[in-house]
């Protein structure tokens, strides 16, 4: 029973959140349990598409099992490591993959605890955007440094407006800030060499629990939901030099999925739906700039969402999350794929 009510208890936070109104905090917690390595069925799921992607001999594995189990976090790719920083299961934690040793480390901890956080890589530094505070989903504006020689953090600029739930893509020396709920829904733009930020204007469908990657020297915002909108197919896309467009549509709508650029191509993976239904997504979609659309290429082992993914080495990395739609039923399980 009481998995159950935590269930309906975070279901009914997410839905606060989404609608933009900061969810009463709980008084009580659950410790979520953990599955067993048997992936849930997935009928319900497209596995092919008469576009499907046949030239991209790619699959899925097992990585080594993260030190805690964990959602709502990002995932970064910083001098061949995957940091990932705070999220449910562990909002203060920040741990470290190392892919050449197959190993997990635990480095020190987040100055503030935070769930549902935008970070980035830029030059030697991991950076940390907003997100929500331990208990609740009040946006917060507050960033840091972190640097991996001296294991250590440091304060930056704050954000021009709270955002959580949003995404942090770095393209050439400028950080953006895209999405999430808490503020205008403008484009935030950071710029790390001078610790400071721009406000520029913002894509047209707002998003949150969204996914961004930099491709082709452009910024590509995909899904995502939207209050009365539910979870979202569309994508934008933001040339620095002529603004925003649209981009070409995904095939399934998601939200708190991973999105990632391996071989040229962008993958998005997983994901959940909440307003019309409740279902975890394992499906896993491909772009590729040749045929100028999404095609179905092998579902995840284990469907979950909450996640984030980043490139290394040619693979990509897509650690923990949660494999039960609206609840925190976190996994530390580290999904990859590579050739």
């Amino acid at each position: 029973m009481k998995v159950r009510w935590m269930t309906v208890l975070v279901f009914t936070l997410l839905l606060a959140a989404c609608g933009g109104q900061p969810a009463p905090a709980p008084t009580a917690t659950a410790a979520p349990s953990r599955p067993t390595e048997t992936a849930a069925p997935q009928a319900a799921e497209p596995t092919s598409s008469p576009g499907e992607a046949q030239s991209f001999v790619y699959s899925w594995r097992l990585g080594a099992t993260m030190p805690s189990t964990r959602s709502e976090m990002p995932a970064v790719a910083l001098n061949g490591r995957l940091y990932v920083p705070g999220g449910f299961g562990g909002v203060s934690r920040l741990e470290v993959y190392d892919p050449l040793t197959e190993s997990w480390a635990v480095l020190a901890n987040l100055p503030a605890g935070r769930h549902h956080l935008m970070s980035a890589a830029h030059g030697d530094f991991l950076y940390i955007f907003g997100g929500s505070p331990t208990i609740g989903f009040g946006a917060t504006d507050r960033a840091w440094r972190y640097d991996p020689q001296q294991d250590r953090w440091e304060e930056v600029a704050r954000l021009p407006e709270a955002r959580t739930a949003g995404a942090a893509v770095t393209l050439g020396d400028v950080i953006y800030v895209v999405g999430g709920s808490g503020g205008s829904g403008e484009l935030l733009a950071y710029y790390p060499l001078e610790n400071r930020w721009d406000s520029l204007p913002g894509p047209q469908q707002p998003r949150e629990h969204v996914a961004a990657v930099a491709f082709d020297g452009q910024l590509w915002v995909i899904g995502g939901r939207w209050r009365g909108d539910g979870e979202l197919k569309s994508v934008e896309i933001y040339d620095p030099n002529s603004g925003w467009r649209e981009g070409p549509v995904l095939q399934t709508a998601r939200a708190g999925f991973a999105a990632a650029v391996v071989e040229g191509r962008i993958l998005v993976a997983g994901g959940e739906v909440i307003f019309t239904g409740s279902e975890t997504l394992g499906s896993v979609e491909l772009y590729d700039p040749d045929t100028g659309g999404w095609s179905f290429v092998e579902s995840l082992p284990a469907p979950v969402h909450g996640v984030s993914a980043a490139t290394l080495a040619g693979q990509v990395y897509l650690p923990g999350g949660s494999d039960r739609a609206g609840a925190i039923d976190n996994l530390g399980r580290l999904q990859v794929y590579g050739p």
